[in-house]
């Protein structure tokens, strides 16, 4: 092994506020100590034409017409991915300098607020009105972000993510400008490189309908096996008699909300949510199916039981197709 490129994060060295922090600054310290040609990297906020991380949580972010800010944020000297990509390059070259310790901060430093704006900007959208989050409120939003990594997702805002924020990520980009000659660039020249187009404006759109989709289709499965199995028990039984399904009603009953159970609980866990979301629309397929051979008259039905499997499919259909991060 000839050198290591170490990625730490800017400002550990100087405050650890969240375990994250800790573990780098820990990680750093390890490397220092090792009797190798080493370079530390400590880039700020990471941001770049790929629409993933922070990249992807400022589109979506750009793309609410009312923007909650979080309370006490603080300021971000974001750096291009370009940048980092070409410093590292920098020092794979044979002769490039060793033992060094450098912050990857783009030229200037800007409010979570600007940042947006500058992403609206480049989407061709004017200026969106602002609120901050009452404390409670951001709390509570950190906390969900906490369970979902339970689950298995990646959410952007978790609680480790509010003590990172609280501090900002600003340092000084002089010694690495010095040591690479590599001029960052600031994030609005940045975006004007490469404009937005309908992709981006999708994208930035449908970013928190994801969220969205993922709260509510596992909460709708499990909700409605539970209610089956509870409160409309006896109207699901009720469903069946008198059909050729009558003598196995009950059991008919459990079994289906067991099975929108698993469905939700399947769709709800990261690693199986895909398998969950066929699951989901298979059952659902069975329904209907099932539905049109027992109860035909359900399709008349002013509250559209069976018709309303229709919308539901779609919306699996949606969740499919923006599920994956990468």
């Amino acid at each position: 092994m000839n050198k290591v490129i170490h990625f730490s994060a800017i400002g550990v060295d100087r405050q650890q506020p969240s375990a994250f922090s800790a573990s780098k600054l820990a990680g750093d310290e390890a490397l220092m100590a090792r009797s190798l040609s080493w370079v530390i990297l400590r880039p700020s906020v990471v941001l770049g034409r790929p629409a993933f991380g922070a990249s992807a949580l400022f589109r979506g972010l750009a793309a609410l017409p009312l923007l909650p800010l979080m309370p006490d944020t603080g300021h971000l000297q974001v750096v291009q991915l370009d940048d980092v990509i070409s410093t590292v390059l920098f020092f794979l070259k044979p002769g490039s300098p060793s033992h060094l310790t450098l912050d990857l901060a783009g030229p200037e430093a800007l409010s979570m607020s600007e940042v947006v704006g500058r992403y609206r900007r480049w989407f061709g959208w004017s200026s969106a009105r602002e609120f901050i989050l009452p404390n409670w409120a951001a709390a509570i939003l950190y906390r969900f972000g906490d369970a979902a990594a339970q689950l298995g997702w990646r959410p952007p805002m978790r609680s480790n993510a509010a003590k990172e924020i609280a501090r900002g990520a600003v340092g000084d980009p002089q010694p690495w400008m010095t040591a690479t000659g590599i001029q960052p660039s600031g994030l609005t020249s940045a975006l004007r490189l490469n404009p937005a187009t309908v992709q981006e404006r999708w994208f930035a759109g449908l970013y928190f309908v994801k969220p969205a989709l993922f709260v509510v289709l596992p909460l709708f499965w499990i909700m409605t096996g539970v209610i089956s199995l509870t409160a409309g028990w006896r109207s699901g039984v009720d469903l069946l008699i008198g059909t050729a399904a009558g003598p196995l009603a009950e059991p008919a009953v459990v079994a289906g909300a067991l099975a929108d159970i698993a469905v939700g609980a399947l769709v709800a866990w990261r690693p199986t949510s895909r398998l969950g979301l066929f699951g989901a629309i298979a059952v659902s397929l069975f329904y209907a199916t099932a539905g049109s051979i027992l109860r035909p008259d359900l399709w008349l039905e002013p509250l559209g039981p069976l018709i309303k499997i229709l919308p539901i499919l779609v919306l699996h259909f949606a969740a499919l197709a923006i599920l994956e991060e990468r």
